[in-house]
């Protein structure tokens, strides 16, 4: 899905002691940087590259699942341009734009996630006053193989869907289907604040449950234990790092598990909230605990390395860099690569917007803005962490865009969805 990298704070001024404190004097130091940045920002920028048009309404969510762009329409009548007053769904071949098909949606509810699974389809549908379902549709035409209720929590390295939902005495379980023919393979009592489920390479690939005082590692695949622990009553699983899993639990402890052994590594205060966002920082782990500064804690102590106030942090593929984001009032927000292990300023990146809510499925590192002269300017943080490098300078585009591999899609001015391929992906004029 999108990251929108600012979506719940604003970057104000830092706090804290030790090297946090730096971040203080961003305002000298970038400036510097801004210099060193001015003949790169003076590249000319890419010219447009040739482009298709995908017709969508103007409410329509649109998701890329590989080389398939599928648009949504999302309120039924007058929603698409030929006026059908059925809601449908269509498939789009990328980067072409080709149409494969265009069928209606196979049940109520609005489509809010979808997987695909060799030359399957599983979409899932919800909407207010209707059971979730999850159906089963054919890549090749659309067609509709199979429908179960559940909620589509994601698909296993083996290839299998996990859904969420309840038994027939209400209790919630999570099961697992064959996307074949969508009969359950096999189905575990677990609640949806129990279970947490760990991705890698957009497949789940680990189950972390907390149960009846006991901390288990599941297989996704058949659901197995792999390994289990006692842990305080009534503890939460906040994250799952690569080596870590961190709970909290009532006595106000923030505790890491090492994944491979499940031996208690450390535990610490945990803050004012109750229950602490917690994620992976790269080399660090980032805790917001609901007051105004977010803390980057050593996993190998848990000890603060140093904190920030009012900061979006995130990490970017550039390794060992951080992404602060500084929103203004307008969306558009300063970008600044920190150093991760000190947070110190490395380069500042300029003013960017992160993100969009009409795009469901997006390359996490792709920012864009407005230029003056109406062109709409598409980037991707560099791997290097030398700045954002320019894919695109596009035109007749509002916004809503967002970078999968060597294809951008954005929403167009005249309605629908603009496709372009990037033949210059790997070109690195235009930095800014």
């Amino acid at each position: 899905m999108v990251i929108d990298l600012g979506e719940r704070w604003d970057i104000d001024t830092p706090a804290g002691p030790g090297p946090g404190r730096v971040l203080r004097r961003w305002a000298p130091a970038l400036v510097a940087l801004l210099c060193l940045l001015t003949p790169a920002a003076a590249a000319p920028w890419p010219t447009q590259p040739p482009g298709a048009t995908v017709p969508a309404g103007p409410d329509a969510h649109v998701l890329v699942l590989d080389e398939v762009l599928l648009v949504a329409d999302a309120s039924g009548p007058d929603a698409v341009p030929d006026g059908d007053p059925v809601r449908r769904l269509a498939a789009h071949r990328l980067p072409s734009g080709r149409p494969l098909w265009r069928v209606p949606i196979p049940a109520p509810g609005r489509v809010f996630h979808a997987v695909r699974v060799g030359d399957l389809l599983a979409v899932g549908l919800a909407g207010d006053r209707t059971t979730p379902e999850v159906v089963g549709l054919s890549l090749g035409d659309g067609g509709v193989r199979w429908r179960v209720e559940g909620q589509l929590r994601g698909a296993t390295p083996a290839g299998h869907l996990l859904l969420g939902g309840s038994d027939r005495s209400g209790a919630s379980v999570l099961r697992s289907v064959d996307p074949a023919g969508g009969t359950v393979r096999w189905s575990q009592p677990l609640a949806f604040e129990d279970a947490l489920l760990s991705r890698r390479d957009q497949r789940v690939s680990l189950l972390t449950v907390v149960a009846g005082g006991r901390l288990e590692l599941r297989d996704p695949d058949t659901g197995a234990v792999r390994a289990a622990t006692a842990v305080p009553g009534r503890s939460r699983v906040l994250t799952v790092t690569e080596e870590l899993v961190l709970l909290t639990d009532d006595s106000g402890t923030l505790s890491g598990y090492e994944i491979a052994t499940l031996r208690q590594r450390w535990g610490v205060p945990r803050g004012a909230a109750d229950q602490p966002g917690a994620y992976d920082c790269g080399v660090l782990i980032c805790i917001n605990d609901g007051s105004p500064a977010i803390r980057l804690l050593d996993p190998a102590t848990g000890t603060v390395r140093w904190q920030t106030e009012n900061a979006a942090l995130w990490p970017v593929a550039a390794e060992g860099r951080l992404l602060a984001v500084r929103r203004s009032s307008g969306g558009a927000a300063e970008h600044v690569l920190l150093d991760a292990a000190t947070g110190r300023p490395v380069r500042q990146l300029g003013r960017w917007r992160a993100g969009a809510p009409g795009m469901l499925s997006a390359d996490g590192t792709s920012v864009h803005r407005r230029q003056r002269d109406g062109r709409y300017l598409v980037g991707r943080i560099d791997e290097r962490g030398e700045g954002v490098r320019v894919l695109a300078a596009l035109r007749g585009v509002v916004g809503e865009c967002g970078v999968h591999g060597s294809v951008v899609v954005c929403r167009h001015e005249g309605g629908g969805f603009g496709v372009w391929e990037l033949p210059g992906d790997r070109d690195r004029k235009g930095r800014a």
